[in-house]
């Protein structure tokens, strides 16, 4: 009977390849959707606050509560589905885009990647993606 450990095989990020562009858009993606479904409720308060006298004097609290008690809460998401849309389509290449962008800079080791460089792959990035956003 062995005392020994078993040897444990762990993943890691570098072991692994790395992940298709289409995985990396479609995960910056998701991410961004998930982000503006928890994020949208305080747009709405926001915006809400911004174009009305009567909001603005309630803050966001009263505001919220104005929000939720004459039109139900599922008016903290009105309009939803153009944010959505927004994340899926530029969010999604922005994001996704930029470590293809580096690469193609460049921007292989530490050794040659400068600020420039991240600069112009994150200008291209969201270049590609305001053209289809």
């Amino acid at each position: 009977m062995s005392l020994s450990k078993p040897q444990s095989t762990s993943m890691l990020a570098t072991s692994a390849a790395a992940p298709s562009l289409l995985n990396q858009v479609g995960m910056a993606g998701g991410a961004a959707v998930i982000t503006v479904s928890f994020i949208h409720p305080i747009d709405v308060i926001k915006t809400r606050i911004q174009i009305s006298p009567e909001y603005s004097k309630l803050g966001m609290g009263g505001t919220a509560g104005k929000i939720v008690s004459s039109d139900g809460v599922a008016a903290l998401w009105n309009g939803v589905n153009a944010a959505w849309l927004r994340e899926a389509s530029y969010t999604s290449l922005r994001l996704g885009l930029y470590e293809p962008c580096k690469v193609a800079f460049g921007c292989t080791t530490p050794e040659t990647t400068t600020f420039i460089k991240k600069f112009a792959a994150g200008s291209a990035a969201g270049a590609f993606g305001s053209l289809a956003g």
